[in-house]
C-alpha cells in the first residue's frame, strides 16, 4: 500500500499555535519543495502571522505528522518561519 504525504502551510496570528487556533490561512501541497516555496512567501508576504510547515505521512491508515522547518529539518516541535 502506497503512502500520502501533504505538506501544509498554515499562518496563525500571533501565539495562535500555542493557543490551539485555527489557521487564518492555510496552503496544501504534495511535494516539498512546493510547500517551501509557499511557506518562505507566506512569511514574507504576512508579518503579521506566524508560518508553520505541518507534514503528514498516510501509509497504512496510520498518519504520522511532524513539523517541517525552514533549515530542511522535520521534528515534533515546530519552528516558525
Amino acid at each position: 500500500m502506497s503512502s500520502k504525504k501533504v505538506w501544509s502551510v498554515e499562518g496563525y496570528e500571533e501565539h495562535g499555535v500555542e493557543n490551539h487556533q485555527k489557521a487564518t490561512m492555510t496552503e496544501t501541497f504534495t511535494n516539498e519543495a512546493n510547500a517551501r516555496k509557499a511557506a518562505k512567501k507566506m512569511a514574507d508576504k504576512y508579518d503579521q502571522l506566524d508560518v508553520y510547515v505541518i507534514y503528514t505521512n498516510t501509509s497504512s491508515g496510520k498518519a504520522e505528522e511532524r513539523f517541517f522547518n525552514s533549515d530542511g529539518s522535520y521534528s515534533e516541535e515546530g519552528f516558525e518561519w
